[in-house]
């Protein structure tokens, strides 16, 4: 299993660039959960939002970590209407709450351009440090500023 490692030296696994790919082009699922893994080397699939799933529920998911202390990456197929047409936003998240430690949130930080190199095709990144980032009004208005 090929590993790409960033510069933080924190590897991401083909895992993640696979389950990208089906939210992409399948449109498998409706989120992704990335972590990096117990040993602090590895951005692995956390967990795979199936279809009907809500963005409540990949909020929850994130708060999850938050009461752990622990930061995340997210992918969620964000559906939208703008000029009464449908449109659909892949958005990667960047998870790194307040209560996160230093070390931890310094390590998720330098290791998303990594991941970023490996997610060929999202649309918009949104940076998330408080639960007002998480609000559906803040995503919404990330994915709709290319119209503006």
């Amino acid at each position: 299993m090929p590993l790409i490692a960033g510069a933080s030296g924190v590897a991401v696994l083909d895992e993640c660039v696979e389950a990208f790919q089906e939210i992409k082009l399948g449109h498998k699922w409706q989120y992704i959960i990335y972590r990096l893994s117990e040993d602090l080397k590895k951005i692995i699939v956390d967990e795979k939002g199936q279809l009907g799933k809500t963005f409540d529920d990949f909020v929850n998911k994130l708060l999850e970590a938050e009461q752990k202390g622990q930061c995340r990456y997210g992918v969620f197929d964000v559906k939208f209407t703008h000029n009464d047409m449908q449109r659909e936003k892949l958005a990667l998240f960047a998870w790194n709450p307040d209560n996160a430690p230093i070390k931890q949130k310094m390590l998720y930080t330098s290791s998303l351009k990594a991941l970023k190199n490996k997610l060929k095709g999202f649309h918009v990144e949104i940076q998330c440090n408080d639960h007002e980032d998480l609000a559906l009004s803040h995503v919404l208005e990330k994915c709709q500023d290319k119209y503006q």
